[in-house]
Parts: structure tokens; C-alpha cells; sequence
């Protein structure tokens, strides 16, 4: 198993850029980048200078991040589409909408609407700027002036007389909303303070002719999209968004079993500027029809089997992309036939356990930005895919709670059946990244190599559960830049380096154990490469590639002979002249302890021989070319092997006290925003450094189900070498995040801890017992009232229970037994007057005798899927 996990928080970009904490808007609405930022790392030993920043240019860089006002959080992961992280909604729970603008440049993501009403300070991003011919940058703050939807910045004229124009959204019932406004002529966007409660808002526009949209959406209600056209004179005027004009949109297929899992819709103007709603869940989205040259409707949805879950995915995604250009109809639904799309079949690989894994989408359509929206696929299994033909998209799969990521290639297809293609096939290892690497610019070199977890089809990946140590040292024993406990954004940065070309060896280590992933927890690459002063050029380090023949679906192997294939190359360098090749290649099967070397042949493949009794598998390979460059890396728990690993205890690391929902059962009812704790303690003599839990159903091996914690455990220091460790399961959706009512029952945490000193751990595979059940009710009624004494009294009810599958609600439980139970008036104890047991639908009646004045009840004791319930007490006057 993964065993314990070093999960990183990521570094805030407050804290990165100036030591200090600011709300994400006022970070990133002040126009600061990554390449701002330089933090120099404490006590990284004698002799050594370095200094970390967040990477430039890389798709999770903090200054492209910001947190939401509802726990979640929005990025802009490859420079102009947004990925929004939903609030601890990473096993699958959905949903959430939210309001997305881009104006001018400056990318705003809201949560539409807010549980119990809360209104949210939206988090404003930054694509990366251009500057127009006139000097100014596209940002649409500041002294910059207001942008334009133009072609480039228009020079900025004289103000004009202004009037107060007030905006109302009516016929409508409203908490939060947005209002935006474009002049039609020129273009200019008007920022509108939107952000206080109810129908309304103003601003002050110069005489012209102007487009506006207002958003309005609350907490699971439907999302609104109103427009208006309108003149500004010579006096103050007042304009009204009817919501009862609005009409609903989307895309529907000929697939009667197909229902929508997200969606985005969005106004686009002619300059790029959209302002719409992304999200998840089935809630329906209205739109203004309108007729406005160069202003159109655009449509994102991804539809799935209706009743999937994050544990029962659907089988098959369809990725629908429509238009309504410069007019949108009094019916804007479009229907697509499912004969007519693209489709393919893509296998979605484990990373050597069963875990939750959502593919994200975002198409490509020349604005400012996108929303990447997704939904569940199978892991270990196949999805087969429709989108729409001739739609570029950009791709996304996050594992697990979302820590782990692959930036998938952009795609576009064709009509009809295509070539699909495999996604996180075991090993996972290092790759050259896509957008950089490691670079020397003159006398330094930046480092970053965190695309440590790539899968074998080179997909770069972000993990922000891993941690990352570095050493650049030279020959003569110089070390240039040290750090350790890096994150997946950091970069290091040596001190001066010599002008003359000199050999260098880099040292990196990558380290994981997350509950959603068992294979490749450490990786440790030793690099030789030789570097002069240069402008600016990428290292010529050696890269390696392993793959491995008969391995299943989760990285496992069977007993017996497998294939280990492996190949290197020389980055930044003529492969012709650095003739990079292979030079070694051994395996373990006990973590490192011993090593076996193998015999290669000249195409990089050697034999291995998996003995029934390993459980993991480690690789180790050498390269080298003939610039001097060579490389060293081993792939702890490369592929799993035939035997289940037990528990793990290494060293003095102890795992005790462990307590889910302070020792009760867990009972969910059909409703969102259910929260229950989990934690225990961890000892070890040199202290804990960290630690982590997570729930699944079934086998630890092959689990059907699992859940994760909303955010990363914490572990408090209690003493020197006693830490309490705490995780919280927030905001579960049974019908989301488990889909199925056969989950009730017995779950397991399994729960990992590490020592401070790095040398202990403790991985408890099933560390405490878990029930998870659904909620019940029962109901009473004890008639007539009054009654005589002696005369007979019928006692009717209904047992139900949480539907945790696709119809939701509280539905009959049928075959139990429930007791009848009476309380005189004068006492405070019930007693059991008879068992009565319910029928198919789960109502009750029974009858006896009235005696005395009191109060009759239903009562149902828990059974092993179901949570007891009690009704009130209902009283009869006995005459």
C-alpha cells in the first residue's frame, strides 16, 4: 500500500510573493507573475546558496491559482482555461455552478450563489498579458483604463458626461448576482458592483448604446443568463433583465440513457470577453434569446449514463460542443445524433489500486479562457468516448482526491470510430516536461524536474502530494543549490555558477505515499552533465523510458517471466552525436534492499523473472551519451506483483487511538453537505513528520469504493514524539459520491503515519472498522383520538430509508421488524407492547387496546446497512 503520505500543502502565493497573507483577489488582480517571486531556503547546509520560487511558465503555477470563498479553488492550468477545484468534492460529489468571466483579460471565477444563501467574493486570474499598440497592458484595471473588444486597445478619450443607469433582474427571486456591460460601438467594458444582496445594481455609462448579461444563480437552483440591449441618452434610465424571458438551453443526444453530468455556457463577444456559468450537476441553465451581431451562445456539456457515480462510473462520456452564433433562438436546445460523433474507446489504467478518477474537458475556441468540466470514468476499465467532430479540446484526468493530474494532449476527431489510446499505464516516472524543465540562463540554473510521476505514454503529471529534494553540487564537492521538502510548483535556483564549462551532478528525489496511488512512492534520479555560461538553454540531462510487458490494468504483474523495456535519451542535444544508450538495468522485489542485475540486449530489453511471492517490483536504470552525460535513476514499486502486501511497520512509527465519528456509525441521508471527522495518534521517537487516511468498501486490494478526506490530514504535535493526526470527510452527497446503496455497511480506514527522521513508518491497512449506513425514518399515527377506554386503537406508520441511487428520497423498507411501543402519560419510559413487521412498501399498522391516556410509537433498531429511528411519540386521550 501507499503506506503514509507526505501530503504538501500547496504554497500559497501570498506567502511565496511577499510573506503575507492576502485574499487571492488582491494577490491576483495586482498583476504579479511567478517570475517575481524568489524566497531563499533556510538551513540548506554549510557552503550552500539557493533559492526556490514558484516555476515560471508551469501550468500550476501559484500566480494562475487562487482559493474560492467556498473552499474550492480555481487555476488557469495550461495559461487561459480555468480548472475549477469544487469544495472537497474530489470522490465525485457534484452539483456546484459557478459564474466565470473574462473581461479584458482578467479571468473572474465566482461560486453562483451560496450555501444558505452566502454571497462570495469572486477569485480574480491572469492569462498571461499582451500589450496592445498603444503600451498599455490588456488588464482591465488600474491605470490601464478600461479594455476593449477590439482588435487592440483603443487609445483612451476624454470622459464624457456620464448618467446613472440601474440594472434589476425581475420577476425573479434573487440573492446573487452579476452585471456586465459592453458599449456596442466601441466596445469599452463597464466594471458593475455587483456584489451586494438582491435584485440590483448600478453604474454610470456616457450616452451610447450598450449590451449587457446578468447572471443569476443560487445554490442549486437553475443558472440564468440574461441579456439586454439598451441606449443611454441624456438622463438616467433604468433597465430590466425579465427572467421570465429567459428560455432553456442545452445539448441533448438521441441516447435515451444519457444525462448531463456538467456543462458551461457562456456569452461570447467579438473581442474574446465571455461571461457565463461552468460547473457540475443536472441543473437547468436559461438563456435571453437575442439577435446581436458578433455576440454568441456557446455550449460545453458532458453527458454520462443517468444514476452514475464516483463508484459506479459511467461506461461511456459524450463531449458535446454547440454554437449559436450571433443569434439565439426562442429554442435554443440543439439535439446531436450519437451515429453522427466522434467515438473512441480509452482505457484508464490504476495506479496499482482501485481509486476514483475524473476526466476533464474544455474546448478550444479562441477566447480568453474555458472551463475545464468532466466527469467519473472507470479506473482499471474502459470509457467509451463521443465528442463532437472537428471540436479541438483540452484534457485533463485527475486521480483520486484530485492530487494527482495528467495534462493530456489536446485532441481533435473525426466523424466516426477512432483510434483511442491508454492513459496511466504503469511505470510511473520521471518524463521531460512538456513546457521546460531544468535551464541554465547565464551564470545559474533554474531546477525543475517534478514531472515525476509521468505515465508511460509521457503524459506530464502534477502531484500535489509529493515532495521533492534537490542537490546541485560540482566535482571538486562545491554544492551550488540544496533544498528538500519542495512542492510540485517550486523551483530552485543556484547561486553564480563558473563561466567554464564544468560537470555538474544533480541529485533529486521525489516522494509520495498518497491512499490513491501504491505504485512508484520514491524516486531518486543522479544526474552527471556538463554546463558553461550560456544565454539561455535547457540542461542536457539523460532522460529514461521503462516499460513493462503483461502488466494488467492496475500495474500488476503475474508470476513469472515479463519484459522490461528500456531506452534513453539526451535532452537539448543531437541525438546522432550524443549517442545515448542504456547501460544497466536491475530490479528488486524488496524495496531496495537487494538488487538483481540483468542482462540487456542491444534494444534496451532485458528478462525478469516476478517470483509469486513479491508484492512490488523496483527498477533501476543507467544510461549515458558521449557528452559527458549520464544518469542513474531508481523507480521504487515500479509494478506490483503477485502477493498482497500486508502491514507495513518499519522502525518505532506507531499508529493507535483511531476514531471515526467519535466512535458512532456514519449515517447518510439522501442530502449534500454531510460532514463527519476521522483521526488517531502517531508515535514515534524522533516525532511524526506526517500522515493519512482514507475509507474504502471491500477489499484493500481491490476496493469498490473509496473516500477521501476533503482536505489533507493534519498531524499536531502533542510532544516531542507524539503528534495527533486529524482528517475531515466534509460536504458528502451520498447519490455522488457513493451511487450505490449495496456501499452500506462495513467500510475500513486504512491509516499511515511517518517518522520526522524519515527512517519509521506504520501502514495500517485496516486500521478500525467503519459502518457506513443510510438514514431512516419512521412515522406514527394512533387513532382514534379520543377513544374509549376499552375500545380498540389502530397504530399506522411507514419505515423508510435514504436512497442513495438515482431516484434520491426516503424510500419504504420492506420486512423489518418495528416495535410498538407506549408511554403512559404519568411516566417517562416506553415499553414494548408487540412487534409488528412491514409490509412491501414499508408502511405498519397494528392494533390493541385502549387503557390508559399516553403516547404510541414506532421503533426500528438498526441492522447492519440501515441507522435506527425512532418516531415521536403520538398521544391519545383514552375516555
Amino acid at each position: 500500500m501507499s503506506g503514509f503520505q507526505r501530503r504538501r500543502t500547496r504554497r500559497s502565493a501570498a506567502a511565496v510573493l511577499c510573506g503575507t497573507a492576502l485574499s487571492a483577489s488582491a494577490l491576483l488582480a495586482s498583476g504579479a507573475t511567478a517570475s517575481d517571486a524568489a524566497v531563499n531556503v533556510g538551513a540548506v547546509g554549510t557552503g550552500t546558496v539557493g533559492v526556490v520560487s514558484p516555476a515560471p511558465g508551469a501550468p500550476e503555477s501559484p500566480a494562475r491559482s487562487a482559493e474560492l470563498g467556498d473552499g474550492g479553488s480555481a487555476e488557469l492550468v495550461d495559461g487561459q482555461n480555468v480548472h475549477i477545484t469544487e469544495p472537497p468534492r474530489e470522490n465525485g460529489a457534484r452539483g456546484s455552478r459557478y459564474a466565470v468571466t473574462s473581461v479584458g483579460g482578467k479571468v473572474s471565477v465566482r461560486p453562483a450563489g451560496g450555501r444558505a444563501g452566502t454571497a462570495h467574493t469572486p477569485a480574480t486570474l491572469r492569462p498571461a498579458t499582451a500589450p496592445d499598440n498603444t503600451g498599455v497592458t490588456r488588464d482591465g484595471t488600474g491605470d490601464d483604463g478600461p479594455s476593449t473588444m477590439s482588435a487592440g486597445l483603443r487609445p483612451l478619450t476624454a470622459a464624457a458626461s456620464t448618467y446613472a443607469v440601474k440594472l434589476a433582474i425581475t420577476n425573479a427571486s434573487v440573492t446573487t448576482k452579476q452585471f456586465y456591460v459592453w458599449n456596442r460601438t466601441t466596445s469599452t467594458a463597464y466594471a458593475v458592483d455587483s456584489d451586494a444582496p438582491g435584485a440590483t445594481a448600478s453604474v454610470k455609462l456616457p450616452p451610447g448604446d450598450y449590451f449587457a448579461i446578468a447572471l443569476h444563480a443560487d445554490w442549486q437552483q437553475p443558472s440564468y443568463l440574461l441579456t439586454r440591449t439598451f441606449t443611454v441618452g441624456s438622463a438616467a434610465t433604468t433597465v430590466s433583465f425579465d427572467q421570465r424571458l429567459a428560455k432553456e438551453t442545452a445539448i441533448r443526444t438521441d441516447d435515451t440513457t444519457a444525462s448531463r453530468y456538467s456543462a458551461a455556457a457562456w456569452i461570447s463577444l467579438p473581442s474574446g470577453d465571455i461571461a457565463g456559468f461552468a460547473g457540475s450537476g443536472a441543473d437547468k441553465i436559461y438563456v435571453t434569446p437575442f439577435s446581436v451581431k458578433g455576440v454568441s451562445l456557446r455550449l460545453h456539456e458532458v453527458l454520462g449514463r443517468a444514476g452514475s457515480s464516483a463508484s459506479a462510473p459511467s461506461p461511456y462520456r459524450y463531449d458535446l460542443t454547440h454554437t449559436f452564433a450571433g443569434t439565439v433562438p426562442a429554442s435554443p436546445v440543439t439535439t446531436v445524433r450519437t451515429a453522427t460523433l466522434a467515438r473512441t474507446t480509452d482505457q484508464v489504467d490504476a495506479p496499482g489500486t482501485r481509486t476514483n478518477a475524473s476526466l476533464l474537458s474544455v474546448p478550444e475556441l479562441g477566447e480568453w479562457t474555458g472551463v475545464f468540466i468532466g466527469s467519473p470514468v472507470p479506473v482499471a476499465g474502459a470509457v467509451t468516448q463521443y465528442a463532437t467532430p472537428g471540436t479541438t479540446y483540452s484534457r485533463l484526468l485527475d486521480y483520486g482526491d484530485g492530487g494527482l493530474r495528467l495534462n493530456l494532449p489536446d485532441r481533435t476527431l473525426a466523424a466516426g470510430t477512432g483510434t483511442g489510446e491508454t492513459l496511466g499505464a504503469a511505470p510511473l516516472q520521471p518524463a521531460r516536461p512538456q513546457w521546460g524543465g531544468s535551464r541554465r540562463t547565464g551564470s545559474k540554473i533554474a531546477l525543475t524536474e517534478t514531472n515525476a510521476f509521468a505515465d508511460t505514454g509521457g503524459h506530464d503529471t502534477a502531484d500535489n502530494g509529493a515532495t521533492y529534494a534537490y542537490r546541485l553540487s560540482s566535482a571538486d564537492g562545491v554544492t551550488y543549490a540544496q533544498a528538500s521538502g519542495l512542492g510540485v510548483n517550486d523551483q530552485l535556483s543556484s547561486s553564480v555558477l563558473p563561466a567554464a564549462r564544468t560537470t555538474y551532478t544533480l541529485d533529486q528525489s521525489a516522494h509520495r505515499r498518497v491512499g490513491y496511488a501504491r505504485l512508484t512512492t520514491d524516486v531518486d534520479s543522479r544526474w552527471t552533465f556538463r554546463s558553461a555560461t550560456t544565454s539561455t538553454a535547457e540542461l542536457p540531462l539523460v532522460d529514461t523510458k521503462l516499460t513493462v510487458s503483461g502488466l494488467n490494468a492496475s500495474g500488476r504483474a503475474t508470476a513469472g517471466p515479463v519484459q522490461v523495456r528500456a531506452s534513453a535519451t539526451t535532452r537539448a542535444t543531437d541525438p546522432a552525436l550524443a549517442n545515448t544508450r542504456v547501460t544497466a538495468l536491475s530490479y528488486s522485489v524488496d524495496d531496495g534492499t537487494t538488487w538483481n542485475a540483468t542482462t540487456v540486449a542491444a534494444d534496451g530489453s532485458a528478462a525478469l523473472d516476478v517470483p509469486a511471492t513479491a508484492a512490488f517490483v523496483s527498477l533501476r536504470v543507467s544510461a549515458a551519451d558521449d557528452e559527458g552525460g549520464a544518469l542513474t535513476r531508481t523507480v521504487l514499486r515500479a509494478f506490483a506483483g503477485p502477493a498482497a502486501k500486508g502491514d507495513e511497520t518499519v522502525g518505532a512509527t506507531r499508529v493507535s487511538n483511531v476514531v471515526v465519528n467519535g466512535g458512532k456509525a456514519v449515517e447518510l441521508t439522501d442530502q449534500p453537505l454531510q460532514t463527519f471527522t476521522a483521526g488517531f495518534t502517531a508515535t514515534d521517537p524522533s516525532g511524526i513528520a506526517g500522515g493519512g487516511m482514507y475509507l474504502y468498501h471491500g477489499t484493500y486490494d481491490s476496493p469498490d469504493a473509496v473516500l477521501y478526506p476533503s482536505w489533507a490530514t493534519t498531524c499536531t504535535k502533542a510532544t516531542a514524539t507524539t503528534a495527533t493526526c486529524q482528517a475531515q470527510f466534509a460536504y458528502l452527497q451520498p447519490r455522488w459520491n457513493l451511487g450505490r446503496n449495496a456501499l452500506a455497511g462495513g467500510w475500513k480506514l486504512a491509516a499511515w503515519a511517518e517518522s520526522a527522521d524519515g527512517t519509521g513508518h506504520a501502514d495500517l491497512h485496516a486500521a478500525k472498522a467503519v459502518s457506513l449506513v443510510r438514514d431512516a425514518t419512521v412515522t406514527v399515527n394512533a387513532a382514534p383520538e379520543p377513544v374509549t377506554k376499552g375500545k380498540t386503537i389502530t397504530v399506522t406508520g411507514k419505515l423508510a430509508r435514504a436512497d442513495w441511487e438515482a431516484l434520491g428520497g426516503y424510500h419504504g423498507y420492506a420486512g423489518q421488524t418495528v416495535k410498538l411501543q407506549f408511554r403512559k402519560k404519568t411516566s417517562t419510559t416506553y415499553t414494548t407492547v408487540k412487534s409488528v413487521v412491514t409490509n412491501s412498501t414499508g408502511n405498519l399498522k397494528a392494533t390493541t387496546t385502549a387503557t390508559v391516556d399516553g403516547y404510541w410509537r414506532f421503533a426500528f433498531t438498526a441492522t447492519s446497512t440501515t441507522a435506527s429511528a425512532t418516531a415521536a411519540g403520538d398521544y391519545v386521550d383514552v375516555r
